[in-house]
């Protein structure tokens, strides 16, 4: 799912999906037909529910994960020089 939408930031698609979600509540709100809009409500919950949750826990966790990815490996160097001045 994280490449999905790759012409949009994650955080774009959060606000996106948000205003959908809202715009489709309002019409099931101010409309007599809100039970045709009933699937997209929860189609665009889950969306929006994804995306929020994309942003605020996935990305950064990848990042840390690169970044200790990054530290392992300058380690193993300087383990590997160590062990070869020996």
């Amino acid at each position: 799912m994280l490449t999905r939408y790759m012409g949009m930031t994650p955080r774009s698609q959060s606000y996106l999906f948000t205003f959908g979600l809202l715009l489709t509540l309002l019409g099931m709100a101010l409309t007599d037909m809100w039970l045709p809009m009933v699937a997209g409500a929860f189609i665009l919950t889950g969306l929006t529910v994804e995306a929020w949750i994309r942003v605020a826990h996935i990305i950064p966790m990848h990042e840390e994960l690169r970044s200790l990815r990054k530290q392992v490996d300058q380690l193993q160097r300087n383990q590997r020089q160590f062990t070869d001045q020996e």
